[in-house]
């Protein structure tokens, strides 16, 4: 049974952050991760905040992020673009940088620390007792920490496994994000109706495109299908503009 101070479940951005800055305060933290690398399907967020690049400049690594993104000097409120050029940081502009790609810059730095990640496994259980946790995972091994902290997304087993709640109201409203190829120029920009922002981006690859589409909640919980995208583009835009991908699935519900 391998022991750490603390065991992260789940390698996403806050996971891999947490693990990131527990290693710099000198904690022994292990990752449990149940992709077998840090590929995703589909882009996921397109970029990062102001005061994200700050945070990760405070770690010396902010410059690793923008060498491999796109600066706009701007910010959205209330459906207002905002010119932020002079906001007195050395990072007034959101950074344009898919998820996909700032995931595995993240990973690589915390993999630069020796912070160990676990992947190909989930954490399918845990028992507590006064002095630390007994964490099951998913391929019959165990580890055993002080602290378990669960990273692993909305519908989090750690959270419901310890009984933790999810204060707030249930969701009325789902988002789509996918990116697709299409056979027709689409509408190209963002638009607002009563279910949210819609908004279809051409990707820097100039073959795809990068679409979020709102639409009421039902409780949907699987990866999207192309038909679901096919679906979702009709009922805003009233064509789905020829929408084709690969097999696999084009994005992801948040």
């Amino acid at each position: 049974m391998a022991e750490h101070a603390a065991v992260i479940a789940g390698a996403g951005p806050t996971g891999l952050m947490l693990a990131g800055e527990l290693a710099l305060a000198g904690v022994d933290v292990a990752v449990v991760e149940r992709r077998v690398n840090q590929e995703l399907i589909g882009s996921r967020a397109r970029g990062l905040h102001v005061r994200t690049v700050e945070v990760l400049d405070q770690r010396g690594i902010a410059g690793r992020f923008v060498s491999q993104g796109h600066t706009y000097p701007v910010a959205g409120f209330s459906h207002i673009t905002l010119d932020i050029s002079d906001f007195p940081t050395r990072h007034a502009y959101a950074l344009g940088l898919p998820q996909s790609r700032f995931e595995e810059i993240l990973a690589g730095w915390v993999e630069e620390l020796a912070v160990p990640i676990y992947r190909g496994r989930d954490v399918t259980g845990f028992a507590q007792d006064d002095a630390g946790v007994d964490i099951e995972v998913s391929d019959g091994e165990s580890l055993r920490a002080q602290y378990l902290v669960g990273c692993d997304g909305g519908r989090s087993l750690i959270r419901r496994a310890a009984g933790i709640e999810f204060a707030g109201w249930d969701p009325t409203i789902s988002s789509l994000v996918a990116d697709v190829e299409m056979r027709e120029q689409p509408e190209v920009g963002i638009r607002y109706d009563e279910n949210g922002t819609q908004t279809i981006g051409p990707m820097e690859d100039g073959k795809r495109f990068g679409l979020v589409v709102s639409e009421r909640y039902f409780g949907q919980t699987a990866e999207p299908t192309l038909q679901d995208v096919s679906r979702a583009l009709v009922a805003v835009w009233g064509t789905d503009f020829g929408v084709h991908s690969p097999p696999r699935s084009p994005g992801s519900r948040t």
